[in-house]
């Protein structure tokens, strides 16, 4: 089995934190064939003809072996209990197979150094507990997926059909050399979630269509921000705020044939957090520190979010003067911010039960739905998220009853990841310290900071060519 990559510098410790999200070479000769026809059922009669026919590819009967009910059990990695909360809709769904769904939660950060060793280590040392299934947070997930020891889901049965309704940036980031090798059950459109109070105050609309003017590109954004500021309020709680919505729109990698490659987007995301440093336009806090959870309640306008990011990062409480008075728009541009994707593992030692807990979670439109319409998880099957939109769910009280979820559609269909790198995360967190060392002038220049992400690159990855 070979090795994963031995990761060269620590990964981003607070993107760790909230992180929200194959199998064996032989088949057992007791399996029996069947089909998943209970896995999904037709839905047409309840949505319209174009919601029909984008459900009749999900829930046409797609063969797939079942395991035997008294097969062997796998074990299920992962990093905290959300995935763990997940699997019950499989067990549910297939109570046979409950008890032997094992799931294994590590309890440490899912970006971390400490994850990843745990995992290999896992896989390395075999025995009874070797993972047979591996959550894998998006900002590291090709570091899981890029190893051999992790399996094309074609081996398991799963073809692109089943998974046709997924949407296509999921697919192009999970797809190594021409194999999907991921798959997920969520999807992480993000957006820009601003106050409606403050809008209403100051734009003379709290309308996320006229909103939307207010923020429909990064110069339109900064005038915005002036308009706030002369009104008392910041646009962000920090300049770092900018970032994911930034450079997610990259034409380039950050690696190309071993060597580092500065994109355009790295100098412009610099430039654009200076600008709102120097025009005091933000609180300057750090994402995730204790300044920027209390500016929710504070005199900032607006966050930069997504799916997860709406219900499990906004802490208005129930009752608080900032409660329900929410809304969100697209902003300047479409991005993505977190997911987890499931791998198989070339160890997993019964391969038909891993393909019905991949098929069920990330494929099953019935399943899909439930999962969403109980757990405000947006579903990575456009399926299901045309039947919930149809059926009149996903008003949300933190958004004071608004639905996010035709926005969340739309901007999920325009997300690109095909400049991808395993490298990601930790060279996102060298620009991060580029950053804040340009805004407090330590660093002079634009060049002096991507000088200095170019030497954090040297100083960590031997393996590179740094120009």
């Amino acid at each position: 089995m070979k090795k994963f990559k031995k990761a060269m510098a620590l990964s981003l410790a607070l993107a760790m934190g909230l992180s929200l999200v194959a199998c064996g070479d032989k088949e057992k000769e007791t399996t029996t064939e069947a089909t998943t026809t209970e896995a999904t059922t037709t839905e047409a009669a309840a949505t319209d003809d174009a919601t029909a026919d984008d459900a009749s590819a999900s829930n046409a009967e797609v063969a797939l072996p079942m395991p035997a009910e008294d097969s062997d059990p796998i074990y299920v990695y992962s990093w905290n209990t959300e995935l763990g909360d997940r699997l019950q809709y499989v067990k549910d769904k297939y109570p046979q197979y409950a008890d032997l769904i094992q799931y294994e939660n590590l309890g440490l950060g899912g970006t971390s150094d400490e994850y990843k060793s745990a995992i290999e280590n896992a896989i390395a040392n075999g025995g009874d507990k070797v993972p047979s299934i591996v959550a894998c947070d998006d900002d590291v997930a090709l570091y899981f997926l890029n190893s051999e020891s992790i399996v094309p889901v074609e081996d398991l049965g799963i073809t692109a059909d089943m998974y046709s309704n997924a949407y296509q940036y999921t697919v192009d980031y999970a797809t190594i050399d021409g194999k999907l090798k991921g798959m997920c059950w969520q999807a992480t459109p993000g957006c820009f979630i601003y106050r409606t109070d403050i809008a209403e105050e100051v734009l003379g609309t709290s309308d996320p269509a006229k909103v939307q003017e207010y923020v429909k590109d990064w110069d339109t954004f900064l005038d915005t921000a002036e308009t706030m500021k002369q009104a008392g309020y910041k646009m962000l709680s920090g300049p770092s705020d900018a970032k994911k919505p930034i450079i997610d729109q990259r034409t380039s990698a950050w690696v190309e044939n071993d060597t580092v490659n500065i994109d355009p987007v790295i100098t412009e995301y610099i430039e654009f957090a200076k600008k709102l440093y120097d025009g005091e336009y933000t609180n300057n806090n750090a994402q995730w520190s204790d300044g920027w959870n209390t500016d929710f309640t504070a005199d900032v306008f607006g966050y930069f979010g997504c799916t997860w990011f709406t219900y499990w990062s906004i802490n208005d409480e129930e009752g608080s003067d900032t409660y329900g008075k929410r809304n969100m728009c697209q902003g300047p541009v479409t991005y993505h911010w977190g997911g987890t994707y499931l791998g198989v593992t070339d160890q997993c030692p019964n391969k038909e039960l891993a393909a019905l807990v991949l098929y069920t979670l990330c494929c099953d439109t019935d399943t899909m739905y439930k999962l969403s319409d109980e757990t405000l998880d947006f579903v990575n099957n456009k399926a299901a998220v045309a039947k919930l939109i149809a059926d009149g769910k996903g008003e949300s009280p933190v958004l004071g009853g608004a639905n996010p979820l035709q926005t969340w559609a739309d901007n999920a269909e325009k997300i690109n990841l095909q400049y991808a790198t395993e490298y990601d995360s930790t060279f996102n967190g060298y620009l991060d310290n580029a950053s804040e060392a340009y805004n407090s002038g330590e660093l002079k220049t634009v060049d002096d900071a991507v000088e200095a992400i170019k030497q954090s690159i040297r100083d960590g990855y031997q393996n590179l060519t740094v120009e």
